[in-house]
């Protein structure tokens, strides 16, 4: 079976980037079908043996036409039998069948927090996929009941494929590297970290509003780093810090090195995840696989990610998160039992088990 990967999002250093570098690499350690990718600009190396790269394509129209224009003419000449995008959008006449990753549907729970571009594209084109897919992927049971219910889909049409944290997300850095980590960005004492999207659902006013408290109610001193891609709602983020006076206690960091990122993790006293919704959440799975004791909200998926491996607070109450991280801070017992139960619950997902579930979802599609 030939399959043609749409990659474009391959080089996007975020969420559905790194869901779809790692699900294609498990893919291939596996796979006997052949992948193609598709992508509309250079994939830095990443293309393997196979690959049909398009001419750049510079603004957001330009994207569109590519996906719904040049795809569908390459699918055909590459006599390509299965289509397949991690990035929840497929070209409306795709002429082979075809199989979408929807990872959640925060802009249409949430569309405060979305652009009127994102919301009118995902809105129209996400549904228009996910009725001419032959099947729908998506990340946990959350997600698929919140799909299933927001188009009317029936069940059997949406699979669950849980992704993973990467191989390289584990608690056996040496401590010499992860202090040569903190020196780089700046980080002298304990820290809480973050890591995600510097705006938006994920509420990081609430944290900020929250680590306010802790900082006021310990002696200890333990500062917040906020790793993660700026937005437009990230000035809003900056002004709070300012108003909140938080000083030399903040360590907002935009552009930290992936390779960086998991001594980063290794070097918290614990991680805090305020989202309001999410599909599957990601970080709190990499914190756990490093080992280091997790405070989360119970919004959308995390429940159902981090079960009973992490501790859960009521999403948008900074009080409650602030009671919670300063428990954790002051409990050595408390950090240990987390960091313990976080690892034993991360190493239930694995992208070996997701590629296996997403190739059998192709040849269920071709049936």
């Amino acid at each position: 079976m030939k399959v043609a990967f749409l990659a474009r999002c391959l080089t996007h250093g975020a969420g559905v980037g790194r869901y779809a570098r790692s699900l294609l690499r498990a893919m291939r350690r596996i796979a006997t079908d052949d992948i193609l990718l598709l992508s509309n600009k250079s994939l830095r190396g990443l293309e393997g043996s196979s690959a049909v790269i398009s001419s750049r394509c510079s603004n957001f129209l330009s994207i569109l036409l590519w996906e719904q224009v040049d795809v569908p003419r390459t699918i055909r000449r590459e006599g390509v039998d299965l289509f397949f995008t991690p990035d929840f959008v497929m070209p409306f006449r795709c002429p082979c069948p075809g199989v979408v990753t929807v990872h959640d549907i925060s802009y249409a729970v949430l569309p405060r927090y979305t652009g009127l571009r994102a919301r009118l594209y995902y809105g129209s084109f996400v549904a228009q996929s996910v009725r001419r897919a032959r099947k729908v992927l998506t990340v946990s049971e959350f997600s698929k009941r919140a799909i299933q219910n927001h188009f009317g889909l029936d069940e059997d049409k949406i699979a669950v494929a849980y992704p993973a944290a990467d191989e390289k997300f584990h608690p056996s850095y040496d401590p010499a590297d992860v202090h040569v980590v903190r020196q780089k960005y700046g980080i002298e004492d304990d820290y809480i970290l973050y890591v995600g999207l510097l705006g938006g659902w994920k509420d990081v006013e609430g944290l900020l509003r929250a680590y306010d408290v802790v900082r006021r109610q310990t002696d200890r001193r333990c500062d917040l780093v906020l790793a993660g891609r700026t937005c437009p709602a990230t000035k809003k983020i900056l002004a709070a810090a300012q108003q909140l006076d938080l000083g030399e206690y903040l360590h907002v960091l935009p552009d930290v090195d992936d390779d960086d990122l998991p001594l980063l993790y290794n070097g918290a006293t614990v991680f805090a995840f305020p989202s309001l919704y999410e599909g599957f959440g990601l970080p709190p799975l990499e914190a756990m696989r490093c080992g280091v004791p997790v405070v989360c909200t119970t919004a959308g998926a995390l429940p159902e990610i981090t079960a009973d491996a992490a501790r859960h607070v009521a999403p948008g109450q900074p009080q409650e998160l602030a009671e919670a991280l300063l428990d954790v801070i002051h409990n050595e017992k408390l950090r240990e039992d987390l960091a313990v139960r976080g690892l034993r619950r991360s190493l239930d997902f694995s992208w070996h088990k997701c590629a296996e579930k997403v190739l059998k979802v192709f040849h269920e599609a071709m049936a």
